[in-house]
């Protein structure tokens, strides 16, 4: 069962959905939506992270990023990568308060600009107890074509792509997800601003390697092999993972068979479960770490 939740942030309000916990020793799961979806990102039927969260005893928050969905915007209405993790730190801060006790700490699952979002929230080094970031769809290089048309994109309002670029640059072919499943998903879908599309493209592969360098806590990194927004190659996930060289480890994979939206593929299951072993992991190994 999925319930709602809402916080308050500096008089700002940040809403999310909530499912699952039942096992005591696991971990709180935040999960961060990407550009252009609110945080039903995470709840497409059939493949619900919060779902399966549920399933397996996780209790899973899917917040909706600052003027997405239920949540305020920034201040004045800007928005900027690292103003959404200062945000977004609060927020999660508020979360563990009300919902951590007796459990050993957080895990952020990110997707796409949620990815980046995370790194900036880790690299901060809040003071909740972070303990490990699981990220999919960002990468360090985005292709000439992607970089060209997000530039040449009118200035001014939010952008809201096209079903059928969408359907080209988020998912798999044919084979790898379902028709009705990517239609469902539409419901999830939400304007995205172009500062954020520019950002992703522009000030982020300048200065992820200098904020990877100052995440301290384990990373599971995963770059879909049909991802139409980044350079895809075994490469580029190599040189990606090789930025945190101060994480305990680092658990990166090209994956095979899906598109940008892992979360929404046939192989959602199997996804959603690496991550979920992946916080279980964290959380039997970072208090061992600290003894």
């Amino acid at each position: 069962m999925t319930t709602d939740v809402e916080l308050s942030v500096g008089g700002r309000k940040i809403a999310g959905s909530r499912a699952g916990g039942s096992v005591a020793a696991a971990p709180l799961v935040v999960a961060l939506h990407g550009g252009g979806y609110h945080r039903g990102y995470f709840d497409v039927p059939g493949h619900s992270l919060l779902d399966r969260g549920a399933a397996t005893g996780f209790p899973v928050f899917s917040v909706d990023r600052p003027g997405y969905g239920g949540s305020d915007p920034l201040p004045g209405g800007a928005t900027s990568f690292g103003g959404h993790a200062e945000a977004l730190d609060a927020a999660i801060g508020a979360l563990w308060t009300e919902h951590g006790e007796g459990r050993p700490g957080v895990v952020l699952f990110g997707h796409s600009i949620g990815s980046a979002i995370a790194v900036h929230v880790a690299a901060r080094r809040p003071r909740w107890p972070l303990l490990g970031i699981s990220i999919h769809g960002v990468g360090d290089r985005s292709p000439a074509h992607i970089v060209d048309a997000w530039h040449t994109l009118p200035a001014g309002g939010p952008v809201e792509l096209p079903a059928e670029q969408r359907r080209a640059l988020l998912y798999g072919p044919e084979g790898t997800v379902d028709a009705d499943t990517v239609e469902a998903a539409k419901a999830s879908v939400e304007a995205v601003p172009l500062a954020e599309m520019l950002e992703i493209v522009g000030g982020w592969p300048e200065e992820v390697a200098r904020l990877a360098a100052a995440v301290t806590v384990p990373v599971q990194y995963t770059l879909a092999e049909h991802d139409g927004l980044w350079v895809v190659d075994e490469s580029r996930v190599a040189a990606f993972a090789g930025y945190f060289e101060a994480a305990p480890w680092v658990d990166a994979r090209l994956q095979a068979g899906a598109g940008h939206n892992l979360d929404h593929h046939r192989l959602s299951r199997a996804v959603h479960l690496r991550q979920l072993a992946f916080a279980a992991e964290c959380a039997t190994r970072v208090p061992a770490a600290r003894g």
